[in-house]
């Protein structure tokens, strides 16, 4: 497998020196301001110099016209420098907003992993259940930012229960009244501790913990909300979590077949669910599968177009946990590890640093999306290690690891990762 050397030069592709670049800006300068400027100092020459009233009126009228045309190009650059500063303002806000929504995904992540400490199913759960919420949102046509906020806010629908004690949460067998009394007080204290956040995702989080357990016919808890009155997060969530409760072993029952789960649901159509809702969901089951994954698994290419979109998403966002958590979930769903240097985390590189070349992102950011990168490979060499790879494995895997060592040294701080002149 053939490895790209560099892309220490992707900067300077398709770009003129700054000295050309600075020349051409001098001379538009000039040819725009020298002839107005010349005609306006001729034409008042020649109002002085004029000896005929009428001749000294239209050198005059000449003059005020230059005049009135330099103060227009004059306004008009000062409103160009104006808008340059806005758009360059403007960049610095989405920069920090992106900054932010990093840190709020990585508070999501954490809270969620509150909950997966506690019960080993809950962890795989709350995976799934993001994942489902997502298709359902997208399935039923809601808009896209509403939708990712939703992957990152459906897994805390039950970070509540982190005050429920363990004797009544991991209870082999069912719940007498108190004990299930006590569960329930789960949903308002999940909403007591993620509510007054100024982070959207941890607000619609709040929303979820709060009404994913009412109904739609009112008969829900712990507010008992009816229809439409239920936030819609909150209708989807309780779809996603019924489902993946129903087919997943619990410690008080075994798990339903498919067909007995999606039976058992249709019969709370428009009683426990959102009918529009249930029918979605029902629709996204039958073009995906009860993993979502079975499609992915039986088609390679689209496995690794979704594992890149992963990956990337994760280091523009700096998140290491996640970029990791893709390429695990891409070798157990059959994904050849010696592909993935090629297939994904180098392409994913590619993609930062065009970001990097169009000034989306700072060289801070690229270089700890080259960081994650090396982290990565050597947990993916030591997978290989262990699987007694050949050696080829392991020199490819070698070779990829030196791309990004250059590459690292090309980022190493923002002077550095300016081009050369």
């Amino acid at each position: 497998m053939g490895m790209p050397a560099t892309w220490s030069n992707l900067g300077r592709v398709g770009k003129r020196p700054a000295s050309e670049d600075s020349t051409r800006a001098r001379l538009r300068a000039l040819l725009l301001w020298a002839p107005p400027t010349a005609l306006l100092l001729l034409a008042a020459l020649g109002a002085l110099l004029a000896d005929e009233a009428g001749l000294t009126a239209v050198y005059l009228a000449v003059a005020l016209a230059c005049a009135g045309l330099l103060g227009w190009r004059a306004g008009a650059s000062s409103r160009a420098a104006l808008q340059q500063e806005i758009d360059d303002r403007s960049g610095e806000l989405h920069r920090a907003l992106t900054e932010l929504e990093i840190a709020q995904s990585e508070t999501v992540r954490r809270l969620s992993m509150a909950v997966e400490f506690r019960d080993e199913d809950t962890g795989a759960h709350i995976e799934r259940i993001g994942r489902f919420s997502t298709l359902l949102a997208e399935q039923a046509g809601l808009d896209s930012e509403l939708c990712e906020r939703l992957g990152y806010a459906a897994p805390l629908h039950d970070v509540g229960k982190v005050a429920i004690p363990d004797a009544i949460l991991l209870k082999p067998g069912p719940l007498t009244a108190e004990e299930r009394a006590i569960v329930e007080t789960h949903a308002e204290e999940g909403h007591r501790l993620l509510r007054g956040s100024s982070s959207s995702i941890l607000d619609m989080a709040a929303t979820i913990a709060l009404s994913h357990h009412e109904k739609w016919d009112g008969g829900g808890y712990p507010r008992g909300l009816a229809g439409e009155a239920i936030p819609i997060e909150g209708r989807i969530v309780a779809v996603a979590d019924v489902f993946d409760a129903l087919t997943t072993d619990r410690v008080y029952r075994s798990a339903y077949t498919l067909e007995q789960a999606v039976e058992l649901m249709r019969e709370q159509r428009g009683r426990h669910f959102d009918p529009v809702l249930l029918d979605t969901f029902l629709e996204v089951l039958s073009s995906s599968g009860p993993d979502a994954r079975d499609q992915l698994r039986s088609d390679p290419q689209a496995l690794l177009e979704v594992v890149l979109e992963t990956y990337f998403a994760a280091l523009e966002r700096g998140d290491a946990e996640t970029a990791e958590g893709a390429i695990a979930q891409a070798i157990e769903d059959g994904v050849a590890a010696t592909a993935l240097p090629e297939e994904v985390i180098l392409p994913a590189l590619r993609r930062m640093a065009k970001l990097r070349e169009r000034d989306e992102i700072d060289a801070e950011r690229e270089r700890a999306a080259i960081v994650i990168a090396r982290r990565v490979l050597a947990t993916l060499r030591r997978y290989l290690l262990g699987r007694q790879e050949e050696p080829r494995a392991l020199e490819q895997i070698d070779e990829t690891i030196e791309v990004v060592e250059r590459l690292l040294e090309r980022v190493a701080t923002p002077q550095e990762a300016a081009p050369a002149r």
